[in-house]
């Protein structure tokens, strides 16, 4: 990466960073305008269902995201530095781990205002290869992207009536749209090729991401 490269880079975070906190202070209130925040008999059944993140609450469920997307953002950069991809799949992947970083660093800012610590970056690991072929490589990335969508879609009931609400779904969406993209660079015809998402118990996200150092 360049020098002009990293200072684009850098510049892109920040936005992220301000964008999310604008996103969470205007999407809370639209939602608490709208009359939405209980969501009725629905909204009980979901926190029902998803009684892990709720009972975690929801600055645990703001540092274990944040874990999440060092453990993609790591992923993608070790992939662009590995050099398996050329363009036009390389972008793609440059811009799955800058999406992931400037997630985690908004993320470390909701945490840190929140009156959180921050945590210890984990020591990642990856499965031996993973890094030498692009099939092994996008086939671990059709695995993270899904579990990263369930995670937050899981937790979104035990955010109502938080003010990170808005920003947790923004950030939800992206990944969303991360799977598109994997799907696209695999090939798969059509890459959006899911009418509903599944949302995550957090035992089960926590089972999945363990045997990476999570």
């Amino acid at each position: 990466m360049t020098e002009s490269d990293r200072s684009a880079f850098a510049v892109d975070r920040t936005v992220a960073r301000r964008d999310f906190l604008k996103t969470a202070a205007w999407a809370t209130a639209a939602i608490s305008a709208a009359g939405i925040t209980g969501f009725g008999l629905a909204s009980q059944k979901a926190l029902a269902v998803h009684e892990g993140y709720v009972e975690a609450g929801p600055l645990a469920i703001l540092q274990f995201a944040y874990q999440l997307e060092l453990l993609e953002g790591t992923f993608y950069d070790q992939g662009v530095n590995a050099g398996l991809f050329a363009e036009p799949a390389l972008s793609q992947i440059v811009a799955l781990r800058d999406h992931e970083m400037a997630h985690a660093d908004a993320l470390a800012d909701a945490i840190v205002a929140s009156g959180g610590e921050v945590p210890a970056t984990p020591t990642f690991t990856y499965p031996d290869g993973v890094f030498e072929d692009q099939v092994a490589f996008l086939d671990l990335a059709a695995t993270f992207e899904p579990v990263g969508v369930g995670a937050y879609q899981g937790a979104a009931p035990a955010l109502i009536g938080n003010e990170y609400l808005g920003a947790a779904l923004s950030i939800h969406n992206a990944e969303a749209q991360h799977v598109v993209g994997i799907n696209i660079l695999q090939g798969i015809v059509p890459p959006a090729n899911t009418a509903f998402t599944e949302a995550l118990e957090l035992a089960a996200v926590q089972e999945a991401v363990a045997p990476f150092g999570l």
